[in-house]
């Protein structure tokens, strides 16, 4: 026991959040250690203090009166039990939001208080991720999406005057602009979606199609570059959604640009398997560079991540992440047997 009460047992020491135990005069008679966070004192000083004291003392501003009426609800019997929002002080001078639960337990109100403080990041973090998805959702709208349409509008002014020897840059060059809009348009949905805090939007989509775009997309852009895809791509639908194409288009683009030889080359395969009692895909994206330092490996997929000589945003990455973790696959790096670097992608079967 810890207190006089001996209403609390050492167990509630290793909880989270603060118990207090007050008598019929409010009188703090018991607690467990996370007491002390606030007020910055050992448990059996505080023993002794009423609720009204405690709340003087630490009470950060009008927002305490919100306690002061919860505990008396309870302590006088007009109610069960109560919950109730509001600031306290610290000894530090920072302000601690804080919920608190009062119930009734035979003569004594018990209080249960949680730090809220992590809580508040982590809305603020919501909020900016938020603001930056729609200013990203403008953006995708608006300036890119109007600017490609452009360029394709001049593309086809441009048609009658190309010889044949140009006929094949431009038809790459239109295909490059039609894909953008597309994922302009995916990327916009998808966005939206993410601001009202909704689940990722999935649809089945074929995965060997979409991996052998990518894969002849990268040959086009990287003609010096050796893109192979080994066995045959099990012609099967995933769950996924048109984005799905960015996923490969990073992978095999941060293979070949973080290469460091003259030719690299880029090995892709892609088997059936059975993951948790589910059908899944399998596609591992083998390279031949330098390899990734083992100190990178597990930050690699960070927002902002990025090697100190990579000529990207460092967003490439976390996108594969978020999009394959969306589609309620995983995807992990681990080193090629002989030289380089193997990502792994694993993707659920789409349901018939």
């Amino acid at each position: 026991m810890t207190g006089p009460a001996g209403v609390l047992s050492s167990f509630h020491d290793s909880l989270g959040d603060a118990l207090y135990v007050f008598d019929t005069s409010g009188v703090l008679v018991d607690a467990n250690a996370r007491v002390g966070e606030v007020s910055g004192l050992p448990t059996a000083e505080m023993l002794g203090t009423t609720h009204e004291e405690l709340l003087d003392e630490y009470g950060a501003n009008e927002t305490t009166n919100r306690g002061r009426a919860a505990y008396r609800a309870v302590a006088s019997g007009d109610e069960d039990r109560s919950r109730v929002e509001f600031e306290l002080r610290n000894v530090h001078g920072d302000v601690v939001p804080v919920d608190v639960r009062y119930a009734r337990h035979d003569e004594y109100v018990v209080a249960i208080l949680r730090n809220l403080t992590a809580v508040r990041e982590r809305e603020r973090e919501l909020a900016r991720l938020s603001e930056q998805l729609e200013v990203l959702n403008r953006v995708l709208r608006h300036d890119i999406r109007n600017d490609m349409n452009v360029v394709a509008g001049w593309l086809d002014e441009l048609g009658p005057h190309v010889d044949a020897g140009g006929a094949d840059a431009l038809a790459n060059v239109r295909d490059a602009v039609s894909h953008t809009i597309a994922l302009t348009t995916e990327a916009r949905d998808l966005a939206e979606v993410l601001i009202q805090g909704g689940e990722m939007p999935v649809e089945p989509i074929q995965l060997d199609v979409v991996l052998r775009q990518q894969v002849e997309k990268t040959r086009r852009k990287y003609p010096d570059a050796t893109v192979r895809v080994d066995g045959d791509v099990p012609a099967v639908a995933v769950v996924a959604n048109q984005m799905l194409s960015s996923v490969f288009d990073n992978l095999l683009g941060n293979a070949i640009v973080h290469n460091d030889r003259e030719e690299p080359t880029v090995v892709v395969d892609a088997t059936l398997t059975a993951a948790d009692d589910a059908d899944a895909v399998v596609v591992h994206v083998a390279d031949d560079g330098p390899g990734i330092p083992d100190a990178m490996q597990e930050s690699l997929f960070g927002r902002g991540e990025k090697g100190v000589d990579s000529p990207g945003t460092g967003m490439g990455l976390y996108l594969v992440d978020r999009l394959v973790s969306g589609y309620g696959g995983d995807v992990h790096v681990e080193p090629n047997d002989s030289r380089g670097t193997v990502f792994t992608v694993t993707i659920p079967v789409a349901d018939d």
